[in-house]
């Protein structure tokens, strides 16, 4: 055998042994399987590489470190890797692919043959030696260029089992034998190159273990370590080599010793982070490795620079859970603002006895512990919202390290709170923006208040409404004391979540800022203006509760149609126009009217006329009865049912002026027609006065015809039917006659009430003002001259 830690090439190794075999105790093969595709590729990148150089490349031979194993003390001389036989497995595919590749497996056969045997196999299982015995003799009938995939070559030769595809090392090495002709079809003469033994290209240095007396028993434990390197384990090798690069020069300490970067991280990683990631994972988490580079995965998003990603740059999947270390190279966020955040926030968080030490006082503007558990069990579900808290989070720590302040840092997240909370931040694009505002008020991070209050602020990738509004806020807490308890309490309303711009607004505040500085007011000017602020406070939560807008006893939607009352505040929604929902998100919700500075103040006009101590219903009644509005919003202030119809709360204004009640969104869905579902309410009151004709309302799907009202009457046991639309201010009255005596009689009574004939039809056109008498007289005409039964066939309004 060569000497201890002498250099050597696979084929010198096959010199000095009669065959090299992978012990029963040993593993399956695993740098062929497919979650092996990061070590597979570069491990067979530094291969071709080394085979590519002249062969007097300084840089020769390629050495892949030692390889351990001992000699099987019989005759037959068989060399058992311990370590070492992942490399060596793919060392002797690589020479099979590449004699076949140059014409040469003649040559390979003489070396790598024992008459019918490989002098490579495997003790691991039956089927895997049976496998290299085979290989070893196959001769294919096609060139590689001629072939597609040597796993399907392989598959269909007369000698391949079909149980040796549940042989883990067998399917391992097929794959593998496709990743090297996937990138050595195309090179020559390589073959030669592996078999020079006086200018090795690859070589490994050879350590037999009886120099050490090794016993068996060791041999065992040390084996039982053989399981893959998780995605964690070859990150961590991987980044500290990037680290060592990306920090050449610096250090930090560890019980007051320098270390270089990688080696801090190095020796963290190993010591009080993991004790950290132990200690505080959550119930039932097992896969620690996971959870590592779980968190790793959104502190990398966390630490995104957008300004300094270049144009073309592709698209970061944001919505996916942690990869391999070339996910990470691959997206661009190996970065030092990755590395000085990760090493910044694992010490923060870690600094107690393994336990999460929070930085900040309280948790309502950022949940420390509940952020660490997302980021490290569900990353994928990490909203762009909780993501970009995250980053203002982990941004401040990096930025501020040893000097961070827990006030400060309260008063920085709640700045970032209540920006991130009232701004569109549901894309990535939408997400790049808002974190490139936080890095443009980093510097000043410490002095949130003050830069906000002073500095001459551009766009910030957050609703321009918000930044307006902590403008003001700030110059009004450096200010004066006293609003502290009042801002503080309004923005923890749960609906509300720091947008009070509006209570502002509507105090007077604003108006008063623009005209004079707030660091110049009295306190009188204050006092004042707190207590308009009070009062406006005290409406708000009258009106809202932490889900949205509150239900009022009595009749349904009172707070909409009071305020239509005021004034046309409806939202337009793409075609359609909203009267509003509660749910935050909704693009038409009232936490969205609230920020829109265009319709909110027939909200104030409203407040105005109210007092929250007294019954709010019988003040909101009061209003409606008393105002004098348009035919459209009269209509729906006096029958709730109109509102109630609307499934998704929107209508549909047309191109005619007509207006339609949509069930759901869409024209296409059920509808009504607003003066006529309203005029049906009406007369399906107790005091409607419709004795003889039955009422029912036809909704209508497409726009193929219109909803009307269906009246019903019956005359000598035959169901008459009139149909009431609605268009253009005007209702009108069809109805079908058919040719026999009961009809000509019904035409001569019609005809006197002002009904016309057209075709086969009498119709009467009548005035909105007029529909409700003339519906009456039309009822009792109907009863008092033709008299017979109520039609029993009544429906209901959907019917």
């Amino acid at each position: 055998m060569p000497e201890l830690g002498q250099r050597i090439s696979f084929v010198e190794l096959l010199d000095n042994c009669e065959r090299v075999r992978i012990p029963q105790l040993q593993r399956d093969y695993a740098q062929g399987r497919e979650s092996a595709r990061e070590v597979r590729d570069r491990f067979l990148e530094a291969l071709l590489e080394a085979l590519l150089l002249p062969p007097d490349d300084a840089s020769l031979p390629l050495n892949l470190d030692f390889v351990y194993g001992s000699m099987e003390n019989n005759t037959d001389r068989y060399f058992l890797p311990l370590d070492g036989q992942q490399r060596l497995t793919t060392l002797f595919l690589l020479h099979w692919y590449l004699a076949w590749r140059d014409d040469q497996l003649h040559a390979f056969h003489e070396i790598m043959r024992d008459g019918l045997r490989s002098r490579f196999s495997y003790a691991v299982r039956p089927s895997s030696s049976e496998f290299f015995d085979e290989l070893v003799q196959f001769v294919p009938d096609k060139t590689p260029v001629d072939v597609g995939s040597v796993r399907r070559m392989l598959e269909n030769q007369p000698w391949f089992y079909l149980y040796w595809r549940l042989d883990p090392t067998i399917q391992s090495a097929m794959t593998m034998l496709d990743a090297i002709h996937g990138r050595c079809a195309k090179h020559a003469g390589l073959f030669a190159r592996l078999l020079d033994r006086q200018r090795p290209v690859i070589t490994f240095q050879l350590l037999p273990l009886e120099h050490f007396g090794l016993s068996d028993d060791l041999y065992i434990k040390m084996n039982a370590r053989g399981k893959p390197l998780t995605a964690f384990e070859t990150f961590k090798a991987r980044f500290e080599q990037y680290l060592e690069q990306l920090y050449p020069a610096e250090t930090r300490e560890i019980k007051e010793t320098p270390r270089p970067i990688h080696e801090f991280f190095s020796c963290r990683m190993d010591t009080r982070w993991t004790d950290f990631f132990w200690s505080h994972r959550a119930p039932g988490t097992a896969n620690f490795d996971a959870a590592v580079m779980n968190l790793f995965w959104v502190v990398a998003l966390a630490s995104l620079n957008p300004d300094d990603r270049p144009s073309d740059a592709s698209d970061i999947p944001y919505r996916s859970e942690a990869g391999t270390y070339e996910d990470f190279d691959d997206c661009g966020l190996l970065t030092r603002d990755f590395a000085g955040n990760l090493i910044s926030l694992l010490e923060a968080w870690s600094s107690d006895n393994g336990q999460l030490r929070s930085q900040l006082p309280a948790t309502r503007y950022f949940n420390e512990a509940a952020a660490f558990r997302r980021a490290s069990t569900a990353p994928k579900s990490v909203e762009y919202s909780e993501l970009a808290q995250f980053a203002a989070f982990a941004l401040y720590l990096s930025a501020n390290e040893g000097a961070t302040e827990s006030e400060q840092f309260q008063q920085w997240m709640r700045v970032v709170f209540n920006l991130v909370h009232n701004s569109d931040i549901e894309r990535s694009d939408q997400y790049e923006r808002s974190v490139s505002g936080l890095r443009k008020l980093l510097p000043e991070s410490r002095e949130i208040l003050q830069h906000l209050a002073h500095a001459e602020l551009g766009p910030l990738g957050f609703s321009r409404e918000q930044v307006q509004e902590e403008v003001i806020k700030a110059q009004l807490l450096l200010a004066h004391p006293a609003w502290r308890d009042c801002i503080a309490a309004a923005e923890a309303h749960g609906y509300f979540r720091g947008q009070i711009g509006f209570l502002l607004e509507f105090a007077g505040i604003r108006d008063r800022a623009d005209e004079h500085p707030v660091a110049k007011w009295s306190d009188d000017d204050h006092a004042a203006m707190q207590q308009k602020f009070d009062e406006y406070w005290q409406k708000a939560q009258a009106t809202f509760n932490a889900r949205g807008l509150k239900e009022l006893d009595g009749e349904s939607y009172q707070w909409e149609r009071s305020l239509l009352a005021i004034g046309d505040y409806f939202m337009r929604i793409g075609n359609n126009r909203s009267f509003l929902t509660s749910p935050a998100s909704n693009p038409d919700s009232w936490k969205r009217f609230l920020r829109i500075r265009s319709g909110r103040h027939y909200l104030k006009q409203l407040w105005d006329r109210i007092d929250p101590a007294s019954s709010i219903s019988t003040q909101l009644t009061e209003i409606r009865d008393a105002a004098v509005l348009e035919p459209w919003r009269s209509a729906f202030v006096r029958h709730p049912e109109a509102m109630e119809y609307c499934g998704q709360n929107e209508i549909r204004w047309a191109a005619s002026g007509d207006i339609y009640l949509l069930w759901r969104r869409q024209m296409n869905g059920t509808h009504a027609e607003l003066f006529t579902y309203c005029l049906f309410q009406r007369l399906m009151r107790e005091d409607g006065n419709l004795q003889f004709l039955d009422a029912s309302y036809e909704s209508i799907m497409g726009t193929y015809n219109e909803p009307h009202i269906k009246l019903r009457c019956s005359l000598a046991e035959k169901s008459v039917v009139f149909e009431v639309q609605y268009s253009k201010g005007e209702y009108l009255i069809s109805c079908l006659l058919l040719p026999d005596e009961t009809d000509s009689t019904l035409e001569d009574v019609l005809q006197e009430e002002g009904f016309s004939r057209s075709g086969s039809v009498l119709r009467k056109r009548v005035p909105s003002s007029e529909i409700d008498v003339s519906l009456q007289g039309l009822d009792e005409v109907l009863q008092a001259r033709l008299g017979g039964k109520q039609c029993p066939n009544s429906r209901g309004p959907n019917d």
